[in-house]
């Protein structure tokens, strides 16, 4: 006759496991949503910080002459004219790389007007600049040509490892001697080898082409293959 206290000790930790089960299912569903939104935003949050750095990048800064260059610089009128044709902009984007209108680079190439003291102080910042980096600060960088890109070696192409057996014959030797191989331990062997892809394809052709026999595994993921 069964101990009455075991078999009661025995049902109350049963109940008690279904209870705590069903009291504490709702929370653990809660839990792993959480995780999932929290590893979704961080997945966000890389990206976005990504993406400000390639603005600031891209974005100008505002550039000043430095005290000394300021006092010793002159203000040339022939010499805005002169690096704009050097630069090759108009007036306008000019204007913009100065921070100044349209029409104050006319009149400064005219002679008819000179910047002020802070107006000054940005156009001495900018005369030494080149064609490209103007263009880059303006957003206006000009577009490898064909030339440059045709100058740049073509990336090798990785070579295909060589195998002295096709992947038929690889898994029909694995086969040989033994009764049988799961799909999980056919993948580790194919791995193995560093064959590239993966071997369910291979496995099913086999399979359809009657060289292999396949049988699901009961209640596991998977299948067990055996030669024919």
């Amino acid at each position: 006759m069964p101990n009455v206290n075991v078999v009661l000790a025995q049902e109350i930790t049963r109940l008690s496991k279904r209870v705590v089960n069903a009291a504490t299912k709702p929370t653990r569903k809660l839990v792993t949503q959480h995780r999932r939104d929290l590893a979704a935003l961080k997945r966000q949050f890389v990206g976005l910080m990504k993406r400000l750095a390639v603005v600031e990048k891209k974005q100008p800064k505002e550039i000043t002459a430095p005290p000394e260059v300021l006092e010793k610089g002159r203000f040339r009128a022939i010499g805005v004219k002169a690096h704009r044709a050097k630069l090759g902009l108009s007036a306008k984007h000019y204007g913009q790389l100065a921070g100044v209108s349209e029409v104050t680079i006319y009149l400064w190439e005219t002679g008819k007007t000179t910047p002020r003291q802070a107006q000054k102080a940005r156009w001495l910042a900018i005369r030494s600049l080149g064609k490209r980096e103007a263009l880059e600060r303006l957003g206006m960088a000009e577009p490898k040509t064909a030339s440059a890109n045709a100058a740049k070696p073509a990336p090798r192409k990785q070579k295909r490892g060589v195998f002295k057996q096709t992947a038929e014959e690889m898994i029909l030797g694995l086969l040989k001697g033994r009764k049988a191989l799961t799909t999980h331990q056919l993948v580790a062997l194919w791995k193995k080898a560093g064959r590239g892809a993966t071997v369910d394809n291979t496995l099913s052709l086999m399979v359809k082409a009657g060289k292999l026999k396949r049988k699901p595994l009961g209640g596991k993921k998977g299948s067990e293959y055996r030669a024919a």
